[in-house]
């Protein structure tokens, strides 16, 4: 057997169809930890699992409001101390700089006076000022004695009730209310929060402090709203964080506050909602009605009741059951409809010679099939969850195993749905590469193992109980969880690293001219290298079988290459 050391030193193996042994890297904790996997005969002793958390996740907290209050006001009084100018003034500032704590001092001390009036505060004063004396009111245009008008730093006067009404009006209104001004025509002075204090109702006020909460979340780009439905948590960190786990379970972009689509882009993301917002209907459409001329690949939709098609690009006849040639279906082959001869290992023949816009047509849909499969396997493994819980106590109770040794069963299930979250959006990532270039074939490797082992994993972990009684079983789900959060750690690391080689080429310059294809690669990010009597064939999955066994892999003893 030959071997081979990963980037990070560790080590696993497994067979090939030709029963030749493979060995590749996988994370682990302890230096000579043993880990394996097999094809039911063989058995292993349980390991630690990995942990269900994304490593994409690190270098985000994640805060509830009662913090995210704390935080907002400790930089108001802060920008107030350093100032020296009353804490609403200083929020008015900080909101017009987009809570920059820098440009407000900076602007500030480089002329004051134009950094109030831009933040609508150059009359601000902290107090409702009174008058003298009777005046109209500027919005009901009632004479209102003088005890009963109330007017900010401007010296607009108005009757109490109407400007308390129109305040509440404002905070009715929703997320604008923070940037109420005064209610003269025109006139830039701001409402400050200590104005709503002292005119507004008590639930109005709560709404207004609210809405101003979700204006500093939504204006400073240092936060970010969970988009988990009914989740009040606020992350905190900056732009070029991809992605954020929540408490509440959810991951999602910082940068764009969608679910976490690495590795595609958040440009990638919104040309590719926008195009499927376009063509998903007219491709779903596509696929329901139209089939593909055996012949020359043109879509054809049946308008008729005959299932003599001819095709008028091509004239070839065929019958629309089972596309198969039309002189196949006469009185001496069996009859006009007795198509009986699916063959599912028969491939589609590859769009070439049509026109552009049809084969720009076949290839979205090769992605948006894809795509929309992961995306429909990532909410079936999510729903799954409360069965999964379901069968754990099951197994523990007829099993007699402590709740810890069925937790396998729940880890394996949420590395489901994150590798078909990240598989999922490959498929975006996979669209917007250059075609026949080497980095896609490098990309389109690493994705090929990783949804390799992710089918594999998935089948593994719909087995029945009766199965994960047996110890070796158990090990193999807990082994090929590892293995899998390998293949998807490698895909992450290699699109991160820009797609290079081993030797830190850009693919598109060094290629793979004089160099091993990467399955065969010792170090390569991309997963396993085969052994040197296996070099002909790439690695794959033991059978489901049990046929051509499935290999024992240990960390200590194996050949280091």
């Amino acid at each position: 057997m030959s071997g081979m050391e990963s980037s990070d030193g560790e080590e696993y193996t497994y067979q090939d169809e030709s029963g030749e042994e493979v060995v590749g890297g996988v994370e682990s904790q302890e230096e000579e930890e043993e880990y394996s996997y097999s094809d039911g005969e063989g058995g292993g002793a349980p390991v630690p699992l990995p942990p269900p958390s994304s490593s994409m996740a690190d270098g985000c907290k994640v805060i509830d409001a009662d913090e995210l209050r704390a935080t907002m006001s400790a930089l108001i009084d802060d920008i107030s101390s350093v100032l020296a100018i009353h804490p609403c003034a200083a929020a008015a500032l900080l909101r017009h700089y987009n809570w920059n704590k820098e440009s407000v001092i900076d602007s500030f001390c480089t002329d004051p006076d134009q950094a109030k009036e831009k933040a609508g505060i150059m009359r601000f004063v902290p107090d409702l000022q009174t008058s003298d004396k009777g005046r109209l009111c500027g919005i009901c245009r009632e004479d209102v004695p003088a005890e009963a008008l109330v007017a900010l730093g401007c010296g607009h006067f108005f009757c109490r009730g109407c400007f308390t009404q129109y305040l509440v009006s404002k905070v009715e209104e929703g997320m604008g209310c923070p940037l109420t001004r005064c209610p003269e025509y025109r006139c830039p002075e701001m409402v400050t929060e200590n104005f709503f204090r002292v005119l507004v109702p008590p639930a109005t006020l709560a709404a207004y402090l609210r809405y101003s909460l979700k204006s500093f979340v939504d204006i400073c780009s240092a936060f970010r709203w969970c988009p988990g439905r009914g989740c009040d948590f606020v992350a905190m960190g900056n732009s070029s964080l991809r992605a954020c786990l929540c408490k509440c379970g959810m991951l999602f972009c910082f940068r764009c506050g969608e679910e976490a689509h690495v590795p595609a882009s958040c440009e990638d993301m919104v040309t590719w909602v926008e195009k499927c917002k376009n063509e998903s209907e007219t491709a779903n459409w596509i696929l329901a009605n139209t089939r593909k001329c055996p012949k020359c690949a043109t879509r054809i939709e049946k308008n008729q009741g005959c299932n003599h098609m001819t095709c008028r690009q091509c004239k070839f006849e065929f019958c629309w059951i089972c596309m198969g040639p039309w002189t196949e279906h006469g009185a001496n082959t069996g009859g006009y409809y007795k198509c009986n001869k699916y063959d599912p290992s028969t491939p589609t023949k590859d769009e070439q010679d049509g026109a552009k816009a049809k084969a720009e047509l076949d290839r979205y849909l090769h992605y948006y099939q894809r795509y929309d499969n992961h995306h429909k396997a990532q909410e079936y493994a999510t729903k799954q969850e409360e069965e999964i819980e379901r069968r754990m106590m099951r197994l523990q109770e007829t099993d007699g195993s402590r709740w810890i040794d069925v937790q396998f069963l729940k880890v394996a299930n949420e590395k489901l749905v994150e590798c078909r979250r990240v598989l999922k959006y490959t498929y975006v990532f996979g669209y917007y590469l250059p075609e026949g270039t080497a980095r896609k074939r490098l990309f389109e490797h690493h994705q090929e193992n990783l949804e390799k082992f992710t089918e594999h994993l998935s089948w593994l972990s719909e087995q029945s109980l009766e199965e994960f009684k047996k110890e070796e079983k158990r090990s193999e789900v807990v082994n090929y969880t590892r293995v899998t959060e390998t293949f998807l750690k490698n895909l992450l690391k290699s699109v991160e690293d820009g797609l290079m080689d081993e030797d830190g080429e850009d693919m598109e310059e060094g290629g793979w001219e004089g160099k091993a294809e990467p399955g065969r690669r010792a170090g390569a990010a991309g997963g396993g290298q085969v052994g040197e009597a296996a070099e002909e064939g790439r690695p794959t999955l033991p059978s489901r079988d049990g046929a051509g066994g499935g290999g024992r892999a240990r960390r200590s003893g194996v050949a280091r290459a």
